[in-house]
């Protein structure tokens, strides 16, 4: 097949070269979108498909992961977080997504970005992330620093209570681990909160 041939196909019908098109066409109707598929979907939730075992999620899933990151470097995703917009910024693949997502940055002593990470998949409302997954992370990854990141799919960025006991338990392992948290950004649609700009942080 050649290039031209390719670019006239639909997101979906390319989607049909790894499963089937009855499975496509299912998908379509159940999400209405590849970026749907990709980016909003949990591999639990694919597996319910016909057509689509765990492994067959799990690619797709990779999938979706691969598409993020060519994205955030064709349009150069701030490499140095001087401020929520520069996460926000990195993170623009948050801001639709249909359940809460858990992320964290780590950086080293210049705030340049050592890696993000995934910690945890939640449902609409929720994301269950422990002070222990985060911090194994950083040790790992040798970060001096870290930014909390997660999104609110209902579009509105303020915190619940959840989110400030969250926020708090995290800066007293970062004490601990002499690996201070730099910030909490909360992401909703177009929207974004700061809990260090709330002044929450302290």
């Amino acid at each position: 097949m050649t290039k031209p041939e390719l670019s006239a196909k639909t997101d979906m019908e390319l989607l049909s070269a790894f499963i089937p098109a009855s499975t496509v066409r299912e998908l379509a109707s159940e999400y209405g979108s590849l970026r749907q598929v990709l980016l909003n979907s949990h591999p639990e939730e694919l597996q319910r498909v016909s057509g689509i075992g765990l492994m067959k999620a799990k690619q797709l899933q990779c999938l979706g992961e691969l598409g993020k990151r060519l994205y955030q470097g064709e349009n150069e995703v701030p490499m140095i977080i001087r401020s929520p917009k520069d996460v926000v910024e990195r993170m623009a693949d948050m801001k639709n997504l249909a359940f809460e997502e858990f992320r964290i940055v780590l950086l080293n002593t210049k705030n340049h970005v050592l890696a993000e990470r995934v910690i945890s998949k939640g449902t609409v409302n929720t994301a269950v992330v422990s002070p222990r997954e985060v911090f194994h992370r950083a040790v790992r990854m040798l970060a001096v620093s870290v930014i909390l990141v997660h999104n609110h799919p209902s579009g509105d960025p303020e915190p619940s209570k959840e989110d400030l006991d969250l926020t708090k338990k995290m800066l007293e392992a970062g004490k601990i681990m002499s690996i201070p948290v730099l910030d909490h950004v909360i992401i909703a649609g177009n929207r974004y909160c700061s809990l260090k700009e709330k002044g929450v942080m302290e």
